[in-house]
Formats: structure tokens, C-alpha cells, sequence
């Protein structure tokens, strides 16, 4: 485990101290498979996930749990494991999000990643946020809209771009996604999403194979 989320962790055990005065929720869902800015990480198979997030005033913090899938030869839990927490500044009509994410494997040659966000939202249901990534050495600039729709059903977007500092390529990334709640049966969400990427390979270079990629996921989700 990195160092960055060993001092993710006690943030995240700090904040649930605070328990009384924070909001707690939790989260499960099963989907058809684990897509990731355009990239399977379940080699195009299913995946059962869930996790936590708690919020104190403008601070949050979370962690979240999927399985993956485990390269042959490797050892450990095949599950990837998410701790996050940040700091929603507000100010007079502008806010300034900053937050850390950590995506850590539970086996022994999984790829791990630090990854930076600085974000705000505009207006209501959009936000445009950077992304940092410390150890791959990528920006990953995305735009997201979210908007509630007639009979129950609600729209999310999610569009941005991969670039790697040491690589020539860029991959572009899409994901469009419409749900539907039914608070009438156990207050579950069931949705339905296209993904897509550009460039399948978005850290190699420019004599690779460019191939892109479009997915459709279904799953089922629970807020708790």
C-alpha cells in the first residue's frame, strides 16, 4: 500500500470520528462490467462493488471496493480498493473542489496510482474538473452533467481527455448513462451505459495500434 494512502486512511478515520455531525452513506451495486474512463477492469466481466462516504460540513472522504481482474502469477485478493477525501471550498457564488484519490490493489503486481483533482461547478449538475496523476504522469481534464428526467429518470454524462506526459497518444472518453429509480422496491437504481475511448491504448505511442473501443454496461445500485 502507498504511503499517500496510508495518509489517506487516518483523514478518512478522522472524519468518521466526527460521525455525529456528519453524513454517512453507503453504496452496493453489481454491474455487467467494471469500466474505467473507457477500460475494462474486470477483462469485460462482472463485478460486485460497494462502498462508503462521509461529509462534514464542505469536507468528504470515502473508500470504495470493486474486484478486478488478477494478471495469471498474480498473488492476493483480486479487488481494487479506492480511498478518497477533499475539501469543497465555497465561496460567494464559486466553489473550488480539491481532492485526493488513491486506487490500490489487493495483489502484489497491480498497477497502483495517486491521483490529484481540482474542480469547481458552474452551474447546476455540471462540474469541470483536472485530474492529476502522480505515478502514470497524466492530466485528465472531464466534464460531467447530470440532470433528473421525467418518470423517475435521470441523466449522466461524463466526457474527457487522457494525456500522458511521456506517451504520444491521447484518448478521448465518453460516457453517457440513464437510470431509473424505484424507491418503491428496496429504493434501488437501475441503469444502463455507453462507454467509450478512442484509443484503447492511451499509453503507448503513435506506432501502436490506435483501436477505439465502445461498451454498453447494465447494473443495479443501492444507496444506503
Amino acid at each position: 500500500m502507498k504511503r499517500t494512502t496510508l495518509l489517506a486512511i487516518p483523514a478518512f478515520l478522522a472524519l468518521s470520528s466526527a460521525a455525529s455531525a456528519a453524513t454517512v452513506t453507503y453504496n452496493a451495486a453489481f454491474v455487467s462490467n467494471y469500466l474505467f474512463r473507457g477500460l475494462s477492469q474486470t477483462d469485460d466481466g462482472p463485478a460486485l462493488q460497494g462502498g462508503a462516504d462521509i461529509k462534514n460540513g464542505n469536507a468528504y472522504a470515502g473508500a470504495w471496493f470493486s474486484n478486478v481482474d488478477k494478471p495469471d502469477g498474480a498473488e492476493g485478493m483480486p479487488v481494487e480498493m479506492d480511498v478518497y477525501f477533499g475539501y469543497n471550498n465555497q465561496f460567494d457564488g464559486f466553489n473550488l473542489d480539491m481532492g485526493v484519490r488513491t486506487y490500490n490493489t489487493l495483489f502484489d503486481v497491480g498497477r497502483e496510482e495517486t491521483e490529484f483533482k481540482l474542480g469547481t461547478s458552474p452551474a447546476k449538475g455540471l462540474s469541470v474538473n483536472m485530474h492529476r496523476g502522480v505515478k502514470a504522469q497524466y492530466w485528465y481534464p472531464e466534464v460531467t452533467f447530470e440532470k433528473h428526467l421525467p418518470q423517475r429518470l435521470y441523466l449522466d454524462v461524463a466526457v474527457g481527455m487522457l494525456m500522458v506526459d511521456d506517451a504520444d497518444d491521447k484518448a478521448l472518453t465518453a460516457r453517457v448513462e440513464v437510470a431509473r429509480d424505484f424507491p418503491e422496491f428496496h429504493k434501488i437504481d437501475l441503469f444502463i451505459a455507453a462507454d467509450f475511448i478512442s484509443d484503447d491504448t492511451p499509453y503507448g505511442d503513435n506506432n501502436d495500434k490506435d483501436d477505439s473501443d465502445l461498451n454498453f454496461v447494465i447494473g443495479v445500485r443501492k444507496n444506503f
